[in-house]
């Protein structure tokens, strides 16, 4: 019989993945990394920073991490070459409502990503290892996207706050200021023409119904991000990943947008397992099967799209950038290390990004090509409606 998570190790999945990755011994981060508060009289800039060194920047304002003895928010700058930016946008779970919250399905501090992955800077197969990055961390459980005052308290008794999206505006609007005009010439400190998008191991499966409501209650319909269409939809509770993804993708067909995907993530499977206890009619199981076939359905979407690629990974490896696997990771596992496999690895298929006009990428993936609606013995199958498919980047 297929196997299914049950609502214990799903929960044990989440919390397991996130002591794993974002948790921090220090009470004060300041004591262990340099840290610049941003005021009317100190901007932060760039060009006071270290080179390869990080710096937290504190944007203070309205910005905050979900409870009230969270640490102050802030966001990872590690200066670079000036016409080389990586703006990173920090995984961590999410929470979603009272329960959610009070099981620790999302990080609720501040953690600085360590020198692996795409940070690694001494690493030589890291395309990226000269880029400024700057590194939107996540204490707001509301997946970057909330401005909401919930009506339920932390621990010390004060009402949870999820200010997701104000802490991604003031870090793109620190970028953005990198960039201002100062004395009436332009501040070249950071300057960039090629853009790409990356996804790491955030397909979006989740239990039918489930999303248009968590878009509405972390208030993210007066975002302004959205379409009036899109808007229309979210004030119903009926927006979707699919519709924004969807949008972006009609709108900027010039940027490649290219997920990582484990073909059966086992921490994704268990977020739907958790939401879906709290969603109206609806099967708190999914299968591996189910998740993969899921994937699919949702990448055949996106795939319409001609800037649209995936990479996907046999296994349920949850989340490659951040880690040591990134230098791993292959078609066949997030080890192999190449050994089975003709196909590029990881790193060397994600560092040809951003692409200069006229370079092309291609969905990877291992396994026989079947039609998705076919019997399928197991989960290393490519789906025959994803490949192959090719982006050729034109801006002109």
């Amino acid at each position: 019989a297929a196997e299914s998570l049950s609502h214990d190790n799903a929960i044990r999945n989440i919390q397991d993945d996130l002591k794993h990755h974002y948790s921090s011994s220090e009470d004060n981060l300041c004591t262990s990394y340099t840290c610049c508060n941003v005021t009317s009289t100190e901007s932060c800039d760039l060009k006071s920073m270290t080179k390869d060194e990080t710096t937290l920047v504190l944007p203070g304002g309205e910005t905050r991490c979900i409870f009230s003895y969270s640490s102050p928010f802030a966001f990872q700058v590690v200066p670079g070459n000036s016409d080389e930016l990586m703006i990173y946008f920090q995984g961590g779970g999410a929470c979603w409502d009272e329960a959610s919250t009070k099981a620790q399905l999302c990080t609720t501090d501040c953690v600085p990503n360590s020198a692996n992955g795409v940070f690694d800077r001494g690493e030589d197969l890291n395309a990226y290892k000269d880029y400024t990055i700057v590194h939107v961390m996540y204490c707001s459980g509301d997946i970057h996207g909330g401005n909401a005052v919930r009506p339920y308290n932390d621990e010390a008794g004060e009402p949870v706050q999820q200010k997701g999206l104000v802490n991604a505006q003031a870090a793109l609007d620190w970028v953005l200021q990198q960039q201002q005009m100062e004395d009436d010439q332009l501040v070249h400190q950071l300057e960039w023409n090629t853009v790409s998008v990356m996804p790491d191991s955030y397909a979006g499966v989740f239990p039918e119904g489930a999303i248009g409501p968590l878009f509405y209650e972390y208030n993210f319909c007066s975002s302004g991000f959205l379409s009036e269409e899109l808007y229309t939809k979210c004030m119903n509770k009926e927006l979707t990943n699919m519709d924004v993804m969807s949008e972006y993708l009609a709108r900027s067909p010039a940027v490649p947008v290219s997920f990582i995907q484990s073909k059966t993530d086992s921490v994704q499977m268990s977020f739907y397992v958790s939401l879906a206890l709290t969603t109206p009619n609806t099967s708190a199981t999914i299968t591996p099967a189910e998740f993969y076939n899921d994937v699919n359905d949702i990448f055949e979407i996106y795939n319409k799209f001609p800037s649209f690629m995936t990479y996907l990974v046999d296994g349920q490896q949850h989340c490659f950038t951040p880690s040591s696997k990134f230098y791993t990771a292959d078609t066949i596992s997030a080890t192999d290390n190449g050994d089975s496999t003709s196909e590029p690895m990881m790193y060397a298929w994600a560092g040809t990004m951003p692409l200069q006009d006229g370079e092309s990428l291609s969905t990877v993936c291992e396994g026989d090509v079947e039609a998705p609606e076919a019997a399928h013995e197991d989960q290393t199958y490519c789906d025959s409606n994803l490949i192959p498919k090719e982006f050729v980047e034109d801006y002109d």
